[in-house]
This record gives C-alpha cells, structure tokens and sequence, in this order.
C-alpha cells in the first residue's frame, strides 16, 4: 500500500441540508475506514436533521423530508451518534474539503448533540487540498469545477455517481423540452449518490494521488503537514 498507517485512517462524507457549517444540519454520514493492514470497513446512517430539508439540498442527495423525519424517519444524531463514535475511535481522518467543509459541520453537530468528539492527536489529510495544489493549472472553464466528480474522472479514470440535480439535467426531455422523465431504474440504482460512496470514491483519490505524485509524503503525518502548508499559502494569497 503507498500510504503507511500507524492507525486507521477514516474518509467522511456527510449529505446535509445545507452549506452553512455552523447552521446547516447532516442528514446522511459515510465513513469509510482504511486500516493498517490495507483492508476497508465503512458506516452509513441517516438522521433525523431536526429541521426540513431545503428543495435545493434534497435534488444534490435525493434525500426528502419524509425519508428522515417523522413517526417512520430516522433517530437524531445524538442516538446513533455513540456507534458513530465507535468507528472512529482514534482514528486519523481524511475527506474532499473535508477542512473547509465537512470536518467543521461534524463538530458542529457533536456539540449540539453533545456528542465527545477530541480532536487533539488527529490528522487530517484533505484530497481536494492536494487537488488544488497539485494541479495549478486546471482550467476550470474547460474541465470543470475541482470537485469530487472530476477528481474521480481525474486520477481513477471513471465517472462517480452523479448528483440528483445533475441527473435531472441529463435527461432528455424530448421534442417538447417539457416534463423529466425518471432514468431507468439500473442505471439509477449504479449512479445513486450517497455519503459512503461519495467517501469510498475520497479515499480512491487520495491513493491514486499517492501513485501520481511522487513528492507528496507517504504518511498520515506529512500528509497532514503539505495540507495544512498548502491551506496556509492559500489563505495568505487570497488575503493579498
């Protein structure tokens, strides 16, 4: 295996009801963990946000109100947060704008949960963050976003499952140009978007970036130190 562990590794992904880290509520965790001897475990549970999911949020994730909420829906982070907990343990963790994104609304939410989550110890490598840095010269006007897609397409060489949203727009909506018609269901089901695939496909990443760089460190800890070296430039040079 290219990266060397002293511990397991876990990739998160959340699908939430939003982008406000502080404010916005997850609706879906995957963790996928990579251990030391190469092998995978992965969690995947949905939750009861306590608030509604926003239209706009539920065509990304596909994830609705009545899937989570109510007398048939889902327990609320703070009961199934001890097993999530569980998983984690000590691990270190690693995901795609996980520092900027994920990682915060996480922690955001063990502590509106009340939830002990510690962070003292943990590295934390972000896949995106090596993306950016790695490939200065991306053009986003002619590849695309750096996004968790095209990061797939990028260094794994196949298409990960789309968006509910970018779904929609792919269909063809015939001669009329009205009306969606629902893609076929074996297709739907191998393109679902969901947080463990969305942290299966994080970790494939991050090792297809290993294979690909050969500067970049082979360990969690110099992982972590190029991640947060790169955020620190960055923020520097978007501060002027």
């Amino acid at each position: 295996m290219l990266l060397a562990l002293e511990r397991p590794l876990v990739c998160i992904d959340l699908e939430t009801t939003g982008l406000d880290v502080d404010k916005d509520r997850i609706v879906e965790i995957g963790f996928v963990k990579l251990c030391p001897d190469g092998k995978r475990e992965s969690v995947q549970r949905r939750v009861d946000p306590g608030v509604d999911i926003p239209e706009a949020s539920t065509k990304i994730h596909g994830i609705r109100n009545d899937d989570v909420r109510g007398l048939f829906g889902e327990p609320p982070l703070g009961r199934v947060g001890p097993e999530l907990l569980a998983f984690l343990g000590g691990a270190d963790l690693c995901g795609f704008n996980l520092a900027s994104y994920d990682l915060p609304l996480w922690l955001a939410e063990c502590r509106r949960h009340k939830l002990d989550f510690p962070m003292a110890g943990r590295r934390v490598i972000d896949a995106r963050t090596i993306f950016v840095t790695k490939e200065k010269s991306w053009d986003r006007f002619i590849l695309g976003p750096r996004n968790l897609n095209n990061a797939v397409l990028h260094y794994c060489g196949r298409a990960q499952a789309a968006s509910f949203a970018q779904r929609d727009e792919a269909v063809d909506t015939g001669a009329k140009g009205t009306g969606k018609a629902p893609l076929p269901k074996d297709v739907d089901q191998q393109r679902r978007h969901s947080a463990v695939k969305d942290a299966e496909a994080t970790l494939d990443v991050l090792l297809a970036q290993l294979g690909r760089y050969a500067d970049l460190p082979r360990d969690v800890a110099g992982l972590h130190a190029f991640c947060e070296a790169a955020s620190l430039e960055a923020r520097q040079s978007a501060a002027g």
